[in-house]
């Protein structure tokens, strides 16, 4: 999983996590200035990760704006291989090869920032013209090829939902010697745990501890993956079957239950995306999972509680499944569905028999 996503919008929710507090009624004013600042180890060789899993990272820090109180911010890079490191081009083609791409920080909320390493990696091979895996043979043409390289960055900072308070910083920081082995972007994952099976294998995760131990149990039966459209968008869909349970008239504890978990760290609720703070809680999501539209619901970060759907069948019932981990949501729909997207809004298509 792209750590990224999740810690980015916890930073947007969490108050009191970040460098600043949200005042009552504040008035917000553009701040004047902007900086970031020359890296500490900008003269030492670096060579980028390339594999999505790794936590291996790059350090940027930079001031943080005044906006006429105190706010809660969030911060991110402009990463170039031109010395000017210009502003991304929001009307790229996508066959275009980009002069700058914008690097969310692993924590967002902090103005000392730590960048992957590989997101780096994708984006220099990206700016060097290695799009994706179908022209991978490019590689050997590019600098990236001859050795390290100097990368740009400029740092950027706003208030999330308030518009007009994006800040660039006004100067250009680099690392001289970034090294990028070929590094193409892959769909990434995340992990759901609870009274669930793989549908194809039929593996029951049956709340199997989401540790390091258990990691290649996790990938291979359940695991929800960025569709090929949607990578590094932060967005995960699965399909999965609903444990049979007996109904003991104990209401929503009958209910199989599930929450997700962006790494396997254990029981710890660091990578816990649940319905609730609360450990043990069951939210009863079945009649609107059953309806035409499906179930649409917030998601707590470190949230400790599980969704639950009744399943009396006696058989492992269906039921797809989508994550938008930066915009903290679920939708939930019974059924085996292929899911499109109308921007990140998911569309539930029935399968062709």
């Amino acid at each position: 999983m792209k750590k990224s996503y999740i810690l980015l919008a916890a930073g947007l929710l969490a108050i009191g996590a970040t460098s600043c507090k949200q005042e009552d009624e504040p008035r917000v004013k553009k701040p004047t200035h902007f900086t970031v600042y020359t890296p500490a180890l900008q003269n030492q060789e670096i060579e980028t990760a390339t594999q999505p899993t790794s936590n291996a990272t790059i350090n940027i820090f930079c001031s943080q704006p005044d906006y006429g109180f105190s706010a809660i911010c969030t911060y991110s890079v402009i990463c170039s291989l031109d010395p000017t490191c210009p502003e991304v081009d929001p009307d790229l083609a996508p066959d275009a090869t980009p002069k700058s791409i914008a690097i969310p920080s692993v924590d967002g909320t902090l103005a000392s920032m730590a960048i992957s390493s590989y997101k780096v990696g994708v984006a220099m091979n990206k700016m060097s013209g290695v799009l994706n895996e179908e022209v991978a043979d490019l590689y050997p043409s590019t600098p990236l090829a001859q050795g390290p390289v100097e990368v740009y960055f400029r740092a950027v900072c706003e208030i999330p939902g308030v518009e007009g308070t994006r800040v660039v910083s006004d100067n250009v920081v680099s690392y001289k010697a970034i090294k990028a082995p070929l590094t193409v972007e892959v769909p990434g994952w995340m992990y759901i745990c609870g009274d669930i099976a793989n549908l194809e294998t039929g593996e029951l995760n049956g709340f199997k501890a989401p540790s390091g131990g258990n990691e290649e149990l996790y990938i291979t039966n359940w695991a929800l993956y960025e569709p090929k459209s949607m990578v590094d968008q932060g967005i995960y869909v699965g399909t999965f079957g609903l444990q049979p349970k007996e109904d003991t008239g104990a209401g929503v504890d009958d209910t199989s239950n599930f929450r997700f978990f962006t790494e396997l760290l254990g029981w710890t609720k660091d990578a816990s995306l649940g319905s609730n703070e609360a450990d043990f809680f069951k939210m009863d999501i079945t009649a609107q999972a059953e309806s035409a539209s499906g179930f649409n619901g917030d998601i707590v970060y470190q949230g400790l509680g599980n969704w639950g759907i009744f399943n009396f069948t006696g058989e492992y019932q269906p039921v797809t499944i989508v994550v938008d981990v930066p915009k903290l949501k679920v939708y939930i729909k019974t059924g085996d569905y292929n899911v499109d997207f109308d921007g990140r809004d998911p569309i539930f298509e029935a399968k062709a028999e």
